[in-house]
């Protein structure tokens, strides 16, 4: 009995030389990753990388508003009565500052005469803390004296708002590093008459003044 004879349908491919082998090389279906895009995207990139400038922004988160500080309360004023004098003996007291400074805060104040508050050489000094040199004027006027200031930003309370009338009133003073103070203006008593008006008004039982 005969063999079929087995044909092969597929056309046979014609060999390839080692020679043309090297002259046309397979085309590869992609283009190489270099290893700094490979250490981004591991995986095909199927876009092209996004620069900083284009990469979407997140917005910041809104910072809540400072509120301000705490100032505290006041003493209470001192109360003076109106005087017409042509000329004052007075003080400027300082909360915790030093007063063993002999007569340094003591002038003698006339009618129309200015006077600067303040550090440095001004005419009443605050040297508890470091203040500039005149950051309010004084001015008195024959009845009353009348405080302006001169630096608003030492003074939260006041501002640029004149204060008449300011003797025995306690006045906030705020230094560049944020240190609270009060100064107040005062008349001046000698301490000889102070004392001797004191032990006059002292009455012994059976004296006959």
């Amino acid at each position: 009995m005969a063999r079929a004879a087995v044909t092969n349908t597929k056309p046979l491919q014609s060999p390839v030389s080692y020679a043309e082998a090297r002259q046309s090389p397979a085309k590869p279906s992609q283009s190489p990753v270099s290893y700094a895009e490979a250490r981004q995207s591991p995986a095909k990139l199927s876009q092209s990388p996004v620069s900083y400038a284009e990469a979407p922004k997140t917005q910041a988160r809104p910072q809540p508003e400072s509120s301000p500080p705490k100032r505290k309360p006041l003493p209470k004023d001192k109360a003076y009565e109106e005087t017409s004098e042509e000329s004052l003996m007075l003080n400027l007291f300082v909360a915790d500052q030093n007063t063993a400074i002999g007569r340094r805060n003591i002038h003698l104040v006339k009618a129309g005469h200015k006077f600067g508050i303040g550090g440095g050489k001004s005419d009443f000094l605050i040297f508890l803390v470091p203040i500039p040199p005149n950051i309010a004027e004084l001015l008195y006027d024959g009845r009353n004296c009348t405080l302006t200031p001169k630096k608003p930003q030492y003074f939260p309370d006041l501002g640029s708002r004149q204060v008449p009338a300011c003797i025995g009133k306690n006045i906030r003073v705020v230094s560049d590093r944020n240190y609270e103070l009060y100064i107040r203006i005062e008349k001046y008593e000698d301490p000889l008459k102070a004392l001797n008006r004191l032990m006059n008004s002292i009455s012994v039982p059976g004296e006959r003044r």
